[in-house]
């Protein structure tokens, strides 16, 4: 029961604001058509503008309101505290992202489909997207993030399965002139941010420029590891090598229908506690990134709208592991493991509005990219002689097309459904469909009936990696499919907006790590792949299915002139996984937040809470798996002017434990659980505004 606790509080809590804070001033002081205006508007779930609740989809908007209210650093806290239905995780090196009591460890948030400004971030040699620091995106440049839940391959393709998290950076004229952002703070931390941003004219066109740098640097806090045994020495001890630094930047440039985005990252982690040799600084991992994307959009006509964009990307991942777990022969070595991969192609879409009034509009598109891809696994003895592993070069072409049909025959129907055709060399295609209906029958109401479909081809390192020592390379993967049904009631009245959402979802073929048969080893052993006598060798093979189904609900609300705002969330869900609980993936969790802009030159008061129930351990090999303590995580920030166009912003979280849902350690059998969340963060920082 004690490690329920914390869970039960924060839900007291949340439904003590759920019943005593409607006493506030709401929906007898903020008229209908305020609400209305309150309406968020999204653009992913259907690459077109609409308001969240015509959607075919459960969105949630996060603004920069949000993000400067809260004084948010990260994306991954923002989705935490503020977000419906996700949430993240944090694990090794970086955090993990799940949805609706689904998290797959280990993927890398590569079942979320990350876009900036529509421009998709996952990458094919891994598919990583990452939402904390390394996420590389300056958030003071931010004016916006959609997150839409549920299967979104029907316009996206693949690794759109858990959703869509879409960041949309401000127009110029929300962020005209320079601004400059310091922020330090425990644990030791340096955050320092610089913007820019300018209309002009050439001719008869309009144009602007925005820029963003950003430079994240975190380093600590140390934490004490009990010892196990590891081959001949030992693991544990105090853990005080840990680091994060991120350097990034992003530049969008736009005259009349023409847009030029640029983004470049480089985020490098300490992995002390993960790989190798226990705390030696030269453990680390570095993930790097180079984005570019042209585009062209046009209203052509009344009725004919066209859209066409030229995009290329870098990407390369590199791991730096000094250890004793070598090749035979070597006693100490340095393993490295670098992935490149590099990718360029172009997307055309039009629609075609039928009667030019915006209610039957049919959207065609196809995406077509090259894709390459080089990994090498090496280890190098203490002479300085290096033998590669099984290097691999691969290089593939893929193509979507979709069709995308929306109509509104009445003022209280509207109908979405569409398709996309994915091909790729070497993966069977997959064609991924949604039927969307939202009924808008009474006063401020509306409900929605979904069903949609996504996939995630499997990755180059899924497909080709192999050790030559301990695992195979895959062969004839298919790709990972999840279909889902969902029922979605929202109901507004005046400036508050509930939510309530009913979801089921079936997933197959999920892609798992899994011993290797007897006849693939020795065929591999006969044909020079794997060292004669190995055991122990793995695979990756389609062997996983899933199956979850629960509940979202979410409620938001504003008084005073919107100076005062509110909010809660919960998500119940059951999942299983081949029958088994999901590790690390939390069935329970929640979050309420409340602000005050107290005006006149003073300050705001910004409160959250975020719960999440008890995770079962992931990595160890106790059987059944222990659970993880649960989480309560509080959060105060207070900000405000200064004056001449400065301005502060403190901040202090609270987390109740500083342990997470991931055992570490060589030991499996008796494994420590991974300490990486500090129990106190505090931030202060600094912002001028010119």
């Amino acid at each position: 029961m004690t490690a329920l606790r914390p869970f039960t509080l924060a839900a007291s809590a949340a439904l003590f604001a759920l019943f005593v804070l409607p006493t506030f001033p709401s929906a007898q002081e903020v008229s209908d058509l305020a609400g209305l205006l309150n309406e968020p508007v999204v653009s992913t779930a259907s690459k077109a503008a609409e308001t969240a609740d015509l959607a075919p989809a459960s969105a949630t908007v996060i603004t920069s309101e949000d993000l400067k209210r809260y004084a948010f650093t990260t994306l991954s806290d923002a989705i935490n505290f503020l977000g419906v239905g996700m949430l993240t995780e944090q694990s090794y090196g970086t955090v993990e992202i799940g949805a609706r009591g689904v998290l797959f460890t280990g993927d890398f948030g590569n079942h979320v489909l990350l876009l900036v400004d529509g421009h998709a971030v996952n990458e094919p040699w891994d598919e990583t997207a990452y939402y904390d620091q390394s996420a590389g995106i300056p958030l003071d440049l931010v004016d916006h993030v959609e997150v839409i839940l549920g299967p979104g391959s029907v316009l996206y393709g693949s690794s759109a399965m858990l959703g869509v998290i879409n960041v949309i950076t401000k127009r110029a004229r929300d962020y005209s002139g320079l601004h400059l952002v310091a922020d330090s703070g425990y644990p030791e931390l340096l955050h320092l941010s610089g913007g820019f941003g300018q209309e002009f004219q050439v001719g008869s066109h309009t144009g602007e420029v925005v820029m963003g740098v950003d430079l994240h640097d975190t380093w600590g806090p140390s934490e004490l590891y009990g010892l196990q045994p590891n081959g001949s020495g030992t693991w544990g001890g105090n853990a005080t090598h840990r680091f994060i630094g991120v350097p990034s930047g992003y530049l969008r440039v736009s005259l009349g229908d023409f847009q030029l985005a640029l983004r470049g990252s480089q985020s490098t982690r300490a992995a002390t506690e993960i790989w190798g040799n226990f705390d030696d600084p030269n453990n680390w991992e570095r993930d790097s990134y180079l984005s570019a994307d042209a585009r062209w959009s046009s209203q052509l006509s009344r009725t004919v709208a066209m859209s066409v964009r030229v995009y290329g990307d870098l990407y390369q991942y590199d791991e730096n592991d000094p250890t004793n777990l070598c090749l035979a022969g070597q006693a100490t070595c340095l393993y490295q493991n670098p992935g490149k991969s590099r990718w360029a192609g172009s997307e055309v879409n039009v629609s075609y509005d039928w009667l030019g009034d915006g209610r039957y509009v049919t959207l065609l598109g196809v995406d077509a990219r090259y894709i390459w891809v080089y990994s090498n696994s090496s280890y190098t003895d203490t002479t300085g002689a290096t033998t590669v592993i099984a290097p691999y070069t691969e290089d593939a072409t893929m193509v979507g097309a979709y069709l995308q049909q929306t109509a509104r025959p009445t003022d209280w129907l509207s109908l979405n459904v569409g398709f996309r055709l994915d091909a790729e060399t070497d993966v069977p295609s997959h064609l991924s469909p949604r039927a969307a209906a939202v009924f808008s029958t009474w006063t401020g109401g509306t409900l929605k009936a979904i069903y949609s479909e996504a996939f995630r081809a499997p990755s180059f390192y899924e497909r080709f990696y192999t050790d030559n020592v301990e695992q195979l390379a895959a062969s004839g993967l298919r790709p990972e499919q999840v279909r889902s049904i969902e029922g979605v009631v929202e109901q507004r009245v005046g400036a508050n907006h509930l939510r309530l959402s009913a979801y089921r979802y079936w997933w197959s073929d999920m892609v798992l790590l899994e011993n290797a048969t007897q006849s693939q080893v020795e065929t591999a052993i006969a044909n020079g792949l794997l060292p004669a006598g190995a055991t122990g060798v793995t695979i990756y093979t389609n062997a996983s299915q899933v199956e979850s189904y629960g509940l979202d609900l979410s409620w938001d609300a504003s008084a005073v002139g919107q100076r005062l705002r509110w909010g809660a969330a919960a998500t119940l869900a059951h999942a299983q996984q081949d029958g088994m609980p999901l590790a690390a993936a939390a069935q329970a969790f929640g979050n309420a937040h409340l602000s005050y802009d107290l005006g006149g030159g003073l300050p705001t008061l910004a409160f959250a809470a975020l719960a999440v129930g008890p995770r079962q351990i992931s990595g160890t090999n106790v059987v059944p798996a222990p659970n993880s303590s649960a989480l309560l995580k509080l959060r105060l920030a207070v900000t405000g002017p200064i004056c001449c166009g400065l301005s502060y912003r403190v901040a202090a979280t609270w987390a109740s434990t500083n342990t997470t849902a991931y055992a570490v350690g060589p030991a499996r059998d008796q494994p420590s659980e991974l300490l990486l969340q500090p129990i106190w963060q505090v931030l202060a920082g600094l912002r001028f505004d010119l």
